[in-house]
């Protein structure tokens, strides 16, 4: 079963690195790795030329942000499931593919998850994020976080791919959708499978109230009920990751 890993660049030469080498470690072999990159400037493009396989393929075009490029990238995909890598992030097991396939052979999955790992902060603050089992995907408060997260390609573009209303939060747009949706089948693989950058889009005060807006519209439009509280527990859970 083919995987399709995909990566959004733009001027990532300080971190694309350790992405690439956490995918290229990884024990099964049967994927693609596609970088989406947004007319880089620095040395991004030299770094994946380092990498240069078989299996990297890249398409370097002026885009407009990095859902959609991830879209781009589904549709530039060849493999049966996606994986979403952000160009600062990276694969810390290096058996998630391989134990992933295994499971998606036996089960019919629409959605593998697992848990993930954030960088220290500035005030030396880490969180853990262990997502839990399939009964959590219902809890108030609770979304996926899209890096460690398998999607099939067919349930991604039935869904309808990312909204780009979403600047921000269009990932969390997405997981409410298909927790909405009764037909979504999830498998969960308790593991952490990532480390996530705590920096992006959705960093620093003004654009964390800009993606909490982006989560409450979100939330509105799906119809959950007592948007408010969901923002308000989905805040509060993350105090309890730090360690």
């Amino acid at each position: 079963m083919l995987i399709t890993i995909i990566t959004p660049t733009f001027n990532s030469e300080n971190t694309l690195e350790n992405c690439l080498k956490s995918v290229r470690d990884q024990k099964y072999h049967n994927y693609e790795h596609l970088i989406i990159d947004n007319n880089s400037t620095d040395n991004t493009k030299n770094i994946i030329k380092k990498f240069a396989s078989n299996k990297i393929k890249t398409v370097s075009e002026t885009d407009e942000g990095i859902y959609y490029a991830m879209n781009k990238g589904v549709k530039y995909s060849k493999g049966e499931f996606i994986l979403f890598l952000n160009s600062d992030d990276q694969l810390i097991d290096e058996f998630f593919l391989l134990n992933s396939i295994k499971i998606l052979e036996e089960n019919i999955v629409d959605i593998l998850y697992s848990n993930v790992l954030y960088k220290k902060n500035i005030f030396g603050f880490s969180r853990k994020f262990k997502t839990g089992n399939t009964l959590n995907i219902n809890k108030v408060g609770f979304h996926l976080p899209h890096p460690g997260t398998l999607i099939r390609k067919k349930y991604l573009i039935n869904s309808g791919l990312f909204d780009l209303r979403y600047k921000i939060s269009a990932d969390f747009d997405f997981f409410i959708k298909s927790k909405n949706n009764k037909n979504t089948k999830y498998r969960y693989y308790n593991n952490y499978t990532v480390l996530m950058s705590i920096g992006g889009a959705s960093s620093g005060l003004k654009n964390i109230i800009k993606a909490n807006i982006e989560c409450y519209k979100s939330l509105k439009r799906n119809n959950e009920k007592n948007p408010f509280l969901f923002i308000f527990l989905k805040l509060f859970r993350k105090f309890f990751q730090l360690i």
